[in-house]
């Protein structure tokens, strides 16, 4: 679908889709240096529920809201690039 509506006639050189490393959720990379890894998982699918219901913007990291951060600038763009 994407192809037919995207193809413009032009000779076509490469195309590609490529999914890798798929795992069940009740997969994962356990660290010997962390703590608490259950509790950060759970915190993690709340913020991406919160990023998905209210915006990339809803909630960031503090170190985001300094010169060096960069999440903020990047919520703002497609694919890297201003939309």
């Amino acid at each position: 679908m994407l192809f037919h509506t995207f193809y413009s006639g032009k000779t076509v050189r490469s195309i590609s889709v490529t999914l890798l490393n798929i795992e069940d959720e009740v997969n994962q990379q356990l660290s010997l240096f962390k703590v608490d890894n259950e509790k950060r998982r759970k915190l993690g699918f709340v913020m991406d529920g919160i990023r998905s219901k209210y915006g990339s913007k809803a909630i960031l990291r503090a170190v985001s809201y300094t010169p060096a951060g960069t999440a903020l600038h990047r919520a703002g763009l497609t694919g890297g690039h201003k939309s």
